[in-house]
């Protein structure tokens, strides 16, 4: 059987709902401007079945603590100060109406349960999550795909930074609520995942429901070739899919031929790193003097019956080791396939007199704190002894070229256990049914709703609804009162707005600002104007609703213009009838008004 036919792929797509976050009621958005930060650390406990997760007892060996940036979408729920609130009713429904048009079976009930995290990511330490939808599928063009789950759970902090001592979060984003879709193992190649991971994302993004921005929708790529599950974490562009997915075949089929020519002379015990720091006392080495200059020491250890295999052609079992002195600080390896290199080269003679290697083996030189120097080399062991065995399951990330790269063991359901914070929440029939209302319809059905309901053409319609704007298109014509106003606004303005300003807009805060500007007395004609001096000039509300151009000119004032016009101006007419009041005054006005003026001063 060739290597394609074993392969398997799956999908787990994570959308972001936009509104309120799931157990609190902060909105989802956020200005980004830092409040407070607040330092933590997380500890290891087990599972509902007494034991521990592998992947939380690998995060609690790098021995981590965790420093949290707080915005102003951020609370004591966020930081666990305070027990969460009631579940956001709207995301529950949303993630509901998913499961629907994924033609999912509904649970009776949705029972959240947290899963172990202590990568940071969670300030609690674990993530809560509830099925909601399984047993489903999804219609493609090579077939159906079966969704094995659809489930409702917080998302996670971001990531900012990462190193050897702490590692760095941003909370705007935790709490966030989020659809995990998971699909079974039916993808066929690239192509068709990438076709599948578009029509699911489309399901949220169509009707308005998803987040705007780049970790909005995400995916987690599942592949195998018949040599364990590996877990992708959070390919973001959907082009990526196919990159990383080429490369995840070409290692594992490398890996494998790797095994069949060195397993066999492979002894995990020849990994044992010793202390070289005395060789690089006069180095010409800048990261070798940059770690040394760090109080930390030099350290090497035969690689036994991989040389050759480090860095030769396809060959790259470096990479591999490289991943995990990474993640405890290291910084990376230099071994002997490519040295002489990096300003290391007449250390290279008494390193060999120290470890003695076989022809056959390689080495490897590390800079490292005394106290990880142990671990780094038990981890190395076991990595290197699965890899041959090709037991390659695992958690790997992407990397923005589409490379992928080891981060942790594979979570197993040592990690969950009975939330006791928030109540089991029933799913009735009069839920189902509400639900049912809302199951988004096909793009095209959608298109034709949004037309006819607006009186808005078919092209705007499009526009508004790939975008992800059919939300807050409806928030704002509930606010004007005017479809084509809130088209243009949606569909011109923000656009304008971005291109003038200097980060993007997002159709959230372009509703609460419509909302604020008709707090102020800025009427439906002068929105345009007061949108773009408030977000590309930066006027606040306060200014706005001060500045003479941003005044309505009243019923009476713009008769009293009109009539003007008419006595000394003989030729305007309905057509040119707005541009001659511009060209007077300023201020804001209603046009409507304006041309119901002149016809009744006409017919006099």
């Amino acid at each position: 059987m060739s290597n394609e036919r074993k392969q398997k792929i799956g999908l787990e797509v994570h959308i972001q709902l936009q509104g309120e976050k799931l157990f609190c009621r902060c909105p989802t958005e956020s200005s980004y401007e830092l409040k407070e930060v607040v330092e933590r650390s997380l500890r290891l406990s087990s599972g509902e079945t007494g034991k521990f997760d592998q992947a939380a007892k690998y995060e609690t060996q790098r021995s981590r603590g965790f420093i949290y940036h707080l915005h102003g979408n951020n609370c004591l729920v966020d930081v666990d100060e305070e027990p969460p609130h009631d579940v956001n009713n709207q995301a529950l429904e949303r993630s509901i109406a998913l499961s629907m048009s994924l033609n999912c079976s509904i649970v009776d009930y949705a029972t959240f349960m947290r899963k172990i995290v202590i990568d940071g990511s969670n300030t609690t330490g674990f993530q809560r999550t509830a099925i909601i939808g399984f047993g489903g599928f999804l219609e493609t063009s090579r077939g159906k795909v079966r969704i094995s789950t659809v489930c409702l759970e917080e998302d996670a902090a971001r990531k900012l930074s990462d190193n050897a001592g702490a590692a760095t979060y941003s909370l705007e984003r935790l709490g966030i609520p989020l659809v995990e879709i998971s699909t079974e193992p039916d993808i066929i190649d690239a192509a068709h995942a990438i076709e599948t991971a578009e029509k699911i994302g489309k399901l949220a993004l169509l009707p308005g429901w998803a987040r705007k921005g780049a970790e909005a929708i995400r995916q987690d790529v599942n592949f195998s070739s018949g040599f364990g599950r590996v877990e992708i974490k959070g390919v973001q562009k959907i082009s990526l899919i196919e990159t990383c997915l080429d490369y995840e075949s070409r290692r594992h089929s490398t890996l494998a031929e790797i095994s069949s020519k060195i397993k066999s002379g492979f002894d995990p015990e020849k990994i044992h790193f010793i202390d070289v720091t005395g060789i690089f006392e006069d180095t010409k080495s800048k990261i070798i003097l940059s770690g040394l200059r760090s109080g930390n020491k030099v350290y090497a250890t035969v690689l036994p019956s991989m040389k050759g295999y480090l860095k030769n052609g396809n060959y790259r079992l470096g990479a591999e080791i490289a991943d995990i002195t990474r993640l405890y600080g290291a910084g990376g390896i230099m071994h002997s396939d490519e040295l002489p290199g990096y300003g290391v080269e007449k250390e290279i003679t008494p390193i060999i007199s120290i470890l003695k290697p076989n022809k056959n083996d390689a080495f490897a030189i590390l800079v490292s704190g005394e106290e990880k120097i142990q671990i780094i080399a038990e981890e190395i062991r076991n990595r290197i002894s699965r890899i041959l065995s090709l037991d390659l399951s695992e958690t790997r990330f992407v990397d923005d070229s589409g490379i992928t790269h080891y981060l942790r063991p594979l979570p197993g359901r040592e990690r969950m256990y009975p939330e006791t914070d928030v109540a089991t929440v029933p799913i009735g029939s009069s839920i189902i049914e509400q639900c049912k209302k809302i199951v988004p319809k096909s793009e095209d059905q959608m298109i034709a709703d949004l037309t006819k309901a607006y009186a808005i053409s078919k092209q705007d319609a499009t526009s508004i609804i790939n975008k992800g704007f059919t939300d807050s298109f409806k928030k704002l014509t509930e606010l004007t009162g005017d479809a084509r106003l809130s088209s243009r606004i949606l569909n011109q303005l923000i656009p304008e707005i971005t291109k003038k300003g200097s980060t993007p807009v997002l159709p959230g805060a372009v509703v609460e600002a419509v909302e604020m500007s008709f707090s102020i007395g800025i009427v439906s004609s002068g929105l345009e104007r007061a949108l773009l001096r408030h977000f590309v000039d930066g006027v606040s509300f306060a200014d706005l609703s001060g500045m003479p151009d941003l005044q309505a000119v009243s019923h009476n004032e713009l008769e009293k213009i009109i009539k003007d016009l008419i006595s000394n101006e003989n030729d305007v007419t309905m057509a040119n009838l707005i541009p001659r009041i511009k060209a007077r005054e300023n201020r804001i006005f209603d046009p409507k008004d304006a041309v119901n003026i002149f016809k009744m001063l006409s017919q006099k």
